[in-house]
């Protein structure tokens, strides 16, 4: 039996595609590319972060049903807050989510997936890096995120899973794990917090480094921060601190739950407690009631601070968010004349941060070397680097190098150990 597995969005997605795949191939299933031909199935782990990408699902799972493909599952986002009915008569066979009772077959193998019962031998990346779920669900009600109607309150993964996890992947070759979830700074387990479960993490045998998803501003950045400065806890010196706006104003009306000099101040404790750390944040631009001025003082924010991974999205409206029926629309031109602006300065910021990091060291996880013998990999603040002379032997490695140079946010670098 044939199936095709697709799967939309974020990093948590990934993990989450990873573990679908692991029991299908678990339970007999071949696994095809999207490009493959005729399938006896077709599942899809979706995203409904915007309209769009519900949309976009949608779309898919009516060409699944006209190419003739007899068993059509959905699971993820668009599973949680799109009506069954609707997926059904797009062409869905089964829905998978916390709101639908198990079903048989081949769905019940994706729902036991998503619920974590997939031998972690099963489990494959195409990089040296595992991105490795630890929670699920939030309850932050931002006012332009359906994610908590999609997937509940949060919900923390078993301490001892994740390490089982962590070290079978480790064993296989994977030198980074990532650690993913909706909100990821909400993970417990008795007296447990995120910061124990990081340095548990870090002591896997063999685990080059440990990669922490976005952290939400107010929540657990500051022990996060802490960890960068414990060599043991082998945390990269990166930092996503979603931002979304400048603004005090537009930031009552996400219902984000800081302010413009709150955010400011945790950003500049970062930069004085962690040498040449790289910063990430995710910036929306457009939403409703967002003025000339709020939107400038967005762009001061961000050029304030040595950014190296902006995301910037203009606002979309997404149905069954308060956001949506919020008056004073921004028109569409205009969010993404602002959106063209920030992704500007983002992109000269983080060639800019490349260009600081001239004459540092770093650490570079190899992912591959290339045929002129140049290994290419990353850094913890994740800029991509090629380290001339090199073996093959290298791929998989974890480098200490010098940097040479900048070419535009790509660094140049000399190895000085391996």
């Amino acid at each position: 039996m044939r199936a095709v597995l697709h799967v939309m969005g974020c990093r948590l997605n990934a993990a989450e595609g990873a573990r679908i795949r692991g029991a299908l191939e678990d339970a007999g299933w071949e696994v095809l590319g999207d490009d493959s031909g005729a399938a006896d199935a077709f599942v899809l782990h979706t995203c409904a972060v915007t309209g769009a990408a519900q949309a976009e699902a949608m779309r898919r799972i009516r060409a699944a049903s006209r190419a003739g493909i007899p068993e059509i599952v959905v699971s993820g986002c668009v599973a949680g807050v799109a009506a069954e009915a609707d997926l059904r008569e797009a062409g869905a066979t089964a829905v998978v989510s916390r709101h639908a009772p198990a079903a048989p077959g081949l769905a019940s193998l994706v729902e036991a997936a998503l619920r974590g019962a997939v031998p972690p031998e099963r489990l494959s990346f195409a990089t040296t890096r595992a991105p490795v779920k630890i929670q699920d669900g939030c309850s932050f009600r931002c006012s332009y995120c359906i994610v908590p109607d999609a997937r509940g309150e949060p919900r923390s993964r078993p301490y001892d899973a994740i390490l089982s996890e962590c070290s079978a992947l480790v064993a296989r070759g994977y030198r980074e794990i990532v650690l993913a979830g909706v909100n990821v700074a909400c993970w417990r387990e008795g007296g447990r917090t995120l910061s124990s479960l990081v340095r548990a993490v870090a002591a896997v045998p063999g685990l080059a480094r440990v990669r922490m998803g976005s952290v939400e501003p107010r929540t657990t950045e500051e022990e996060v921060v802490s960890l960068m400065g414990e060599p043991e806890a082998k945390l990269c010196p990166m930092l996503h601190y979603p931002l979304q706006s400048g603004s005090d104003r537009i930031l009552r009306a996400m219902r984000r739950r800081y302010t413009a000099a709150q955010y400011r101040g945790a950003v500049e404790r970062a930069l004085a407690r962690v040498p040449r750390l790289g910063l990430g944040a995710d910036v929306i631009a457009g939403f409703p009631g967002e003025t000339d001025a709020d939107f400038e003082e967005t762009i001061r924010l961000v050029r304030d601070y040595p950014f190296s991974n902006l995301h910037v999205f203009p606002y979309s409206e997404r149905p069954g968010t308060p956001a949506a029926a919020m008056p004073g629309a921004v028109p569409v031109r205009v969010r993404r004349e602002r959106a063209r602006a920030l992704i500007a300065i983002g992109e000269e910021k983080r060639a800019a941060f490349a260009t600081s990091l001239a004459g540092a060291e770093a650490d570079v996880l190899v992912e591959r070397v290339d045929a002129d013998g140049a290994a290419s990999g990353w850094t913890g603040q994740y800029l991509r680097t090629r380290i001339p002379g090199r073996s093959a032997a290298d791929a998989g490695a974890l480098l200490r190098v010098r940097v040479l140079r900048a070419e535009g946010d790509v660094l140049l670098a000399e190895a000085l150990s391996g």
